[in-house]
């Protein structure tokens, strides 16, 4: 009973929002094991294309990337839990940190009255930050009336961003099971956030993505599936499971990160998800009834990339190298297979690699 009672104590200890910053570092960085589990027999192996600088700080840091597409040119947007939203060039390098934010966990990004947003969810405050982005330098400045209070039961934890037109939707997750979607209202003087719905599911979820295009929801709920929901506020809050963990799944929890890979036409594309158990990303078709495509693994400089939060792909075309967009995974490992210290970071690749990988 002292065993069980005093590991309760611990998971309590580093799970609760009040447990931030170095002790939560060390408590995670002391007792956490890293999972690495093999993939199913016959995954293939992707080779990333670079990674991008890693993010210097203690334990888990790194979490969602998102990507600013301005022609055939690109950043890299990407959390990091210890307090600041980055910026990355096209080489992976750090150009832009806004920094003290708290713990920022999920980005994502729209073009809103004529501009680039990018939107992130705040976990030790139950915030949603705003930035406008500046899509020739990657240079972030604060939305105004940013951070904006989210409704929490537990913990604020996963966002995304919807594009209904003549209204641009914010969706957070909290670790409770609540989904709760708000109107993004004003203009560049004044912003705020209006709640129109709430969604939930039966244990923690994360991830979500919406498919702008067919108004769909998905949700990650991280030991049981993928969520699919109608993304207007005004149709029924009734989901439908469509991927699921465990031995008759596609999937191995933790379903983390998911993302649309936009093909010709709303019927063609992907949805990409991280099977952050078994170390895979595992691709369904975008169109419902979301036939499993396969899962392949991420290899980076000879280094398995996984234990992978968010993730995020775009099909526009970046120039020669990738003609078919890219695909972009936070690589959460926190050690090597010796055990040594290893700083998380964002890895990239072509999707033209994925596609012939998996016979796309």
């Amino acid at each position: 009973m002292v065993l069980t009672a005093s590991f309760a104590a611990f998971v309590f200890a580093v799970e609760h929002p009040a447990t931030k910053g170095p002790t939560r570092c060390w408590i995670q960085e002391t007792f956490y094991e890293q999972e690495w589990a093999d993939p199913p027999v016959g995954t293939p192996i992707v080779e990333a294309s670079f990674a991008t600088e890693p993010v210097r700080d203690m334990c888990d840091a790194a979490d969602d990337p998102a990507i600013v597409v301005n022609g055939s040119d690109f950043f890299i947007l990407g959390t990091n839990k210890q307090a600041s939203l980055n910026v990355y060039d096209q080489s992976g390098a750090l150009i832009e940190r806004a920094d003290n934010l708290g713990a920022p966990n999920n980005v994502d990004v729209r073009d809103w009255q004529g501009r680039t947003i990018a939107l992130a969810s705040e976990k030790d405050n139950g915030a949603v930050l705003g930035f406008w982005v500046d899509t020739t330098t990657g240079k972030l400045s604060a939305l105004a009336g940013s951070p904006f209070d989210a409704e929490a039961e537990d913990e604020v934890y996963g966002l995304c961003l919807y594009d209904a037109g003549s209204t641009l939707y914010v969706i957070t997750t909290d670790k409770s099971g609540l989904i709760v979607q708000y109107a993004l209202q004003g203009n560049s003087n004044s912003v705020s956030l209006r709640t129109v719905r709430r969604i939930r599911v039966g244990s923690q979820p994360e991830g979500c993505v919406v498919d702008d295009a067919n108004h769909a929801l998905y949700v990650g709920e991280e030991d049981v599936g993928i969520w699919r929901f109608d993304a207007r506020p005004d149709r029924a809050n009734k989901g439908t499971l469509i991927a699921k963990t465990g031995e008759d799944g596609t999937l191995t929890a933790d379903v983390e990160g998911l993302a649309i890979y936009e093909g010709e036409g709303a019927c063609n594309g992907y949805l990409i998800a991280s099977s952050q158990g078994d170390n895979t990303y595992a691709v369904y078709d975008r169109s419902a009834p979301h036939e499993f495509r396969g899962r392949f693994q991420f290899r980076s400089e000879g280094e398995i990339v996984g234990d992978t939060d968010g993730l995020e792909v775009t099909s526009a075309a970046l120039g020669d190298d990738y003609p078919s967009g890219i695909l972009v995974v936070q690589d959460g490992m926190i050690r090597d297979r010796n055990g040594d210290r290893r700083y998380q970071r964002f890895a990239v690749v072509s999707w033209s690699q994925v596609a012939e990988a998996l016979g796309l």
